[in-house]
């Protein structure tokens, strides 16, 4: 009798995420005891899991209700640009120079021919932001120029120069995660500001790397605390590289913050132009933007000196997914309007318009309704944009079945592994959804996201898109609850 109650009091205390569930009604009892939790009473959900192999339905609540997505619409951006563009497809930009070189001398100027392309600088370099111009200069040294008298011009015309998104806060955007998006793109579009507090009483100390003399201006409202916590306050002029810091520090702490700039091309000339230097080449011009040079270059009639590849775009759609790297998603909505929209008399090439025009078919083809999509960016980062669940589980089961195995090979990949990588390498620490679970997480004010596929004890391989909007608890319940419905679906045993 002893051992019987032992056992009994082991067994309720298996957290019910742990144990099997034999039937879809079970199953679906339980989500629906997860999600109908009181924290969640102010708070809207849309659920919808489905079979891929069979697709049947095996959960479903709010399905075709509209929500805010967050940054599910990375989902929606890269399946869009993997099928359109191929994972083997790479950005080329080009370095030209428009002159005549005598004497060791450019008698001229240098053109950046901009691609869209998002990674130059350190990511894909270990750390190294100029390793890429470094090589420019060996080109023009082994080219014979030691000089430039003209200018380091940007053309950073592929892209429209609506850099921001539709919706998006003002005061998110002196944060790398709004950073505008350019045809010609540095660093990331951001900066690097280190707070070091000084002495009781006095201003801390700031920094900021790349230092470019005068591109960075910083306002110190810093104080610096004998003890005491961090706190941390930034904002940025709206169309200036002009940072207010507010914040607070006890001596001889730091604190670091990458902010972003405000004009992304300019950003990247002048760092060309100050790498040429300190390469030894002497310019004798600034950097400026094409549009500000006076002339439109003639790129069939100046000689080629440089030429930077990226990564291939399988790896670009991995960092945009995994890191939820928002840069690099609205990247991808323009370049899928720069390489296949076309021109209309309401919007260019290289927009997000013409990259969303060029999207909807795409999608449609893999089984969207595009109808109940409104999308206002490329990243989630803007409130305006909804989709429903059923959208994103049409979407997740039309990748899966992808006549080109290498697309649907790289968007899986791309999504963060529970428990090890990306946005999800701090869930799922424990559990059958371990290293199971691959999903796109999301996340703005009130709205956060999950959406992706789970394989269950059976191998039955689940689509699943789990959607909360407009709740007032903490965000880390939202991820508890979420967690738990996906734990449930590893745990399926139903068949």
């Amino acid at each position: 009798m002893r051992l019987l109650s032992a056992v009994l009091v082991l067994l309720l205390a298996v957290p019910a995420a742990a144990q099997p569930t034999f039937t879809r009604g079970t199953l679906s009892d339980a989500i629906t005891e997860v999600l109908g939790n009181g924290d969640f009473r102010d708070a809207s959900w849309g659920a919808l899991v489905v079979d891929i192999a069979t697709g049947e339905r095996i959960y479903a609540s709010n399905e075709f209700r509209r929500f805010i997505p967050a940054s599910n619409v990375k989902l929606f951006t890269t399946a869009a640009v993997l099928d359109a563009l191929g994972p083997d497809f790479r950005y080329t930009t080009r370095l030209y120079a428009d002159g005549d070189v005598r004497g060791g001398t450019l008698h001229g100027s240098l053109v950046v021919r901009g691609a869209g392309d998002p990674t130059f600088g350190g990511r894909y370099t270990g750390g190294d932001l100029t390793q890429t111009f470094r090589a420019w200069a060996d080109s023009l040294r082994a080219r014979g120029v030691r000089r430039v008298t003209g200018r380091v011009v940007g053309d950073d015309d592929v892209f429209d120069d609506m850099g921001l998104g539709a919706g998006w806060s003002w005061d998110d955007l002196a944060f790398a995660y709004a950073a505008p998006v350019s045809g010609l793109q540095f660093g990331e579009g951001t900066v690097t500001l280190t707070t070091r507090g000084t002495a009781p009483g006095q201003p801390a100390a700031l920094a900021v790397e790349p230092d470019l003399g005068g591109f960075v201006t910083l306002v110190n409202h810093t104080t610096t605390t004998a003890d005491g916590p961090t706190t941390t306050a930034y904002a940025r002029a709206l169309a200036e590289n002009t940072y207010t810091v507010s914040s607070s520090l006890p001596v001889g702490a730091v604190a670091t913050q990458a902010l972003a700039v405000a004009n992304p091309t300019d950003y990247f000339v002048r760092m060309l132009v100050a790498t040429l230097r300190r390469e030894g080449i002497e310019v004798d011009g600034d950097g400026v933007d094409v549009d500000t040079w006076g002339q439109r270059p003639a790129y069939d009639r100046l000689m080629r000196v440089a030429t930077y590849r990226s990564p291939p775009m399988s790896a670009i759609v991995g960092v945009t997914n995994d890191d939820s790297n928002n840069l690099y998603a609205e990247s991808l909505m323009r370049t899928l309007g720069a390489y296949e929209g076309r021109d209309s008399g309401y919007f260019a090439r290289g927009s997000f318009e013409a990259g969303w025009e060029a999207a909807r078919p795409i999608l449609r083809r893999l089984g969207v309704d595009t109808d109940a999509i409104t999308l206002a960016d490329g990243s989630g980062l803007s409130n305006m944009n909804r989709t429903t669940p059923e959208a994103t589980v049409a979407l997740l089961v039309g990748m899966y079945r992808h006549p080109r195995r290498d697309v649907w090979d790289a968007f899986y990949r791309s999504l963060p592994l529970g428990g090890f990588t990306g946005t999800l390498r701090t869930r799922y620490e424990t559990g059958d959804a371990r290293g199971n679970v691959r999903a796109k997480t999301g996340y703005i004010s009130g709205a956060r996201t999950l959406s992706g596929y789970v394989t269950t004890r059976t191998g039955r391989i689940l689509a699943f898109s789990l959607l909360c909007n407009h709740y007032s608890t903490r965000t880390a319940r939202v991820n508890r609850a979420q967690d738990d419905v996906v734990e449930l679906l590893a745990d399926y045993e139903g068949r």
